[in-house]
């Protein structure tokens, strides 16, 4: 509103100068332009006894991207005496805003003006005075403000994509203070202002901007240096936050302390901060400089730094807003670090980071990082630079992948701008070694986080089966497990493995091909592959579960395998017996539980008077299928023994012999399962007939 006055008052002060008797005066301006304010439609009229009436009117009046219409000033007892000119009693009417009470003083004489707006509501009295002094060559003046609407300063608030606030913005809280200026003949030459903010609350109609009872304290100066044409302005300021919260997407913050302190120049093409200060409570430090291109306000140079950040408070407040729908979303980390970070001409130049005892968990249990102490000097090279690679010092003390547990680590990180590569990495896993070799990482054309592509390939030596399922929490296997990892790879949304991975489990072995993954960091990965089996031993693998104990060895082949949220929903599995020969025996307890595979109706084909008096049997070939389509398993037995009811899954042989038949076809996936837990479980006891 005092930007209005002082375009206004030119106008009827111009009018009054030889006003005397009872005269009719009227102006009339079609256009008034400057650098900070554009006018039109001015119409200013004197009426009255002795010219004491005064009214204006303002079609539009815009400043920056601000537009107000029909603005009407009057006054009821102007006076014009001696030089001095004054209204006591003038009315500001806005077409967006109540009536605003104004007074003024003009005095040609002592060439000072004096405006005062006052309001009074439940609230208290609100006021804003405009004291201006002036003479050859300069002029001063001062704005104090004494709990002043915060509502009004958001009126004056530039809006759009690219400006301070998006609109609509509504606010309230009260202002304190002072604003001193002072100019010359080419304009305003300094100013310096000492504000405080007090309830201050602001919202926008999108919902994603907003600050509930802020309270702080700004502390600003600035000066104008250069030619008059092309001027440079030297400034600082100090802010303070004691109190209050703001949501501004997605980052929330709650005022506890925190400060910015700053100095820099500005002109009309960029904002350069020279030495700049961040203090976050509970976080630390942050020295800052940079450069802003103006007028679309995008940073074209930074720097930053910090020493000793608490990671804990940083990335819970700062960083993991910004990893919502992302794979590390559910994080959570402990320790300190410290930054340095370098961003020229739009693009990042160097990113140093020094780790120092940092934990790294994730909420879902699928990773965790302790102990982790590191030292990474990333750089991307100038073309007139000499190029080297950048090696990273990176030492964690423990980890754990699931639930599996990973031992010391040393990764001999080597990065060449944003080519990342580890030769060799050997990780201790339980009572083995797991091995990553030529492991390499770069983005994909678009260069975004989630457009990287990595690959490796490695192997693993053999683990305890025993060790391994005891740390995973399921049921103990013995024997040891190993293999080879062919070339591994990652496009941004797949892993991928090119060829097969082999491993030796139950002294046979395990070919895992066609192994595809889909967003496996997402909430809901699809893995799909095909396994093959061969030559298990029976006697190893039922011997692990409370199944029964199966003399014997046997081939099984899942096809066609898909999981969703790793879950099965579709595969075609197959167990048959391997060729070959080797002992054939099968205890009362397996016969049993095979047979209640089966579902109801699945049959011994043996006498049962004499299951009592043997401990197992022999056997010829065992044979089982399932082919899982829409929840639905459909089974089969031994596929060259077909029966004319229900289908054979034990084939007797030797003495004594026993057959198990299976008769019910179809079985919910489920209740499969549910079975299979149940005969498995260490405390099942077979119950015989």
């Amino acid at each position: 509103m005092i930007k209005l006055l002082v375009i206004i008052l030119p106008v009827f002060l111009a009018a009054t100068f030889s006003a005397h008797a009872d005269p009719a005066i009227t102006l009339s301006v079609d256009d008034v332009r400057s650098p900070v304010l554009n006018a039109k439609g001015i119409q200013a009229s004197l009426t009255g006894p002795k010219a004491s009436l005064l009214e204006v009117q303002l079609g539009e009046v815009a400043v920056q991207r601000k537009v107000w219409r029909d603005l009407r000033f009057s006054c009821h007892k102007f006076q014009v005496a001696d030089g001095l000119i004054r209204c006591d009693e003038g009315v500001l009417r806005l077409a967006s805003s109540a009536p605003l009470p104004v007074s003024f003083r003009f005095s040609s004489r002592h060439k000072t003006l004096d405006i005062k707006i006052r309001t009074a509501s439940n609230e208290g009295s609100e006021d804003w005075r405009l004291s201006v002094q002036w003479g050859k060559p300069i002029w001063e003046g001062m704005l104090t403000i004494a709990n002043g609407g915060a509502a009004r300063i958001a009126e004056f608030v530039p809006i759009g994509e690219k400006e301070i606030l998006p609109t609509p913005v509504t606010g309230k809280g009260k202002i304190n203070g002072a604003i001193k200026l002072h100019g010359d003949a080419g304009g305003l030459a300094g100013i310096e202002a000492d504000l405080a903010v007090d309830g201050l609350s602001f919202s926008d109609a999108s919902g994603l901007h907003a600050g509930e009872d802020i309270s702080g304290q700004i502390n600003a100066k600035a000066q104008r240096e250069g030619s008059e044409k092309a001027p440079l302005w030297k400034w600082q300021a100090d802010a303070s936050w004691p109190r209050g919260e703001v949501f501004w997407q997605p980052l929330y913050f709650a005022g506890q302390g925190q400060r910015l302190s700053a100095s820099g120049e500005l002109n009309e093409n960029i904002i350069r901060i020279l030495d700049g200060k961040l203090v976050l409570s509970g976080i630390g430090e942050v020295d800052l400089s940079g450069v802003i291109e103006r007028p679309a306000n995008t940073v074209r140079d930074f720097d930053l730094s910090a020493d000793n950040l608490e990671l804990s408070m940083l990335f819970s407040r700062v960083l993991k807003p910004f990893f919502v729908n992302t794979p590390f979303a559910e994080l959570k980390a402990a320790g300190h670090a410290g930054i340095k970070w370098r961003y020229r001409n739009s693009a990042h130049e160097l990113l140093h980071i020094n780790l120092r005892d940092v934990s790294v968990e994730d909420e879902r249990e699928r990773f965790a990082f302790r102990g982790v102490n590191a030292r990474i000097p990333w750089e991307v090279q100038g073309a007139d630079k000499i190029h080297e690679p950048t090696k990273a010092d990176i030492h964690i003390q423990g980890s754990e992948l699931g639930r599996i547990p990973i031992g010391q680590l040393h990764i001999p990180l080597v990065m060449d701008g944003l080519n990342f590569n580890i030769p060799r990495l050997t990780m201790p896993v339980l009572d083995g070694e797991l091995t990553l070799e030529n492991f390499s990482a770069s983005p994909q054309a678009d260069g975004k986080l989630q457009g990287w592509r990595w690959q490796f390939s490695g192997g693993l030596s053999p683990v305890s089966m025993q060790k391994l399922t005891e740390a995973l929490g399921t049921q103990p296997m013995q024997g040891t497990l190993s293999g080879e990892i062919p070339v591994v790879s990652y496009n941004g949304s797949t892993v991928e493995v090119q060829g097969a991975l082999l491993f030796k489990v139950f002294d046979g072995t395990v070919l895992l091909w066609n192994l595809k993954v889909l967003d496996p960091f997402g909430p809901a990965a699809s893995l799909m592959a095909d396994v093959d089996m061969r030559n298990l031993d029976l006697d190893l693998l039922t011997g692990t579960f409370s199944f029964g104990k199966i003399q014997g060895r046997v081939d099984v082949a899942v096809h066609d395998l898909e999981l969703f949220n790793w879950k099965p929903v579709k595969f075609d599995a197959s167990l048959m017996s391997s060729p070959g020969n080797y002992p054939r025996r099968i205890s009362q307890a397996a016969v049993q539980n095979i047979s209640s595979l089966g579902g109801f109706g699945a049959a011994a084909a043996i006498q049962r008077s004499f299951l009592h008096f043997f401990d197992d049997f022999g056997y010829s070939k065992i044979g089982w299928s399932c082919s899982l389509r829409n929840g639905t398993c459909r089974m089969g037995g031994i596929e060259s023994e077909p029966l004319q009811h229900g289908y054979l899954i034990v084939k007797g042989g030797g003495i004594p012999a026993i057959t198990v038949i299976g008769y019910n076809r179809e079985v919910d996936w489920w209740e499969l399962v549910s079975r299979l837990q149940r005969i498995t479980h260490p405390d099942a006891k077979p119950v015989f007939q």
